[in-house]
């Protein structure tokens, strides 16, 4: 559960699309499960966020929701 002290990276799924140059409604589909990751699209999604391409491709049902999760909440290193 998160509280209101969560610290943020600093960073959205707004911000890592536009790093890797897509839409933010085109990553939420792909975040949902509602599109599959195109295969050019996937070494650019790991390259950002370093959650592995075949996650991105080929995600466990709300695992790759979960990995976004923890990749926008975690602490900055």
């Amino acid at each position: 559960m998160l509280s209101m002290t969560t610290k943020k990276r600093h960073t959205t799924q707004k911000a890592i699309a536009d790093q890797v140059g897509i839409r933010p409604d085109f990553l939420s589909h792909i975040v949902r499960g509602r599109k599959p990751c195109p295969r050019e699209l996937a070494p650019k999604l790991e390259a950002v966020t370093g959650i592995e391409r075949t996650v991105w491709m080929w995600p466990e049902p709300d695992e790759l929701r979960q990995k976004v999760h923890d990749f926008i909440y975690s602490k900055p290193e």
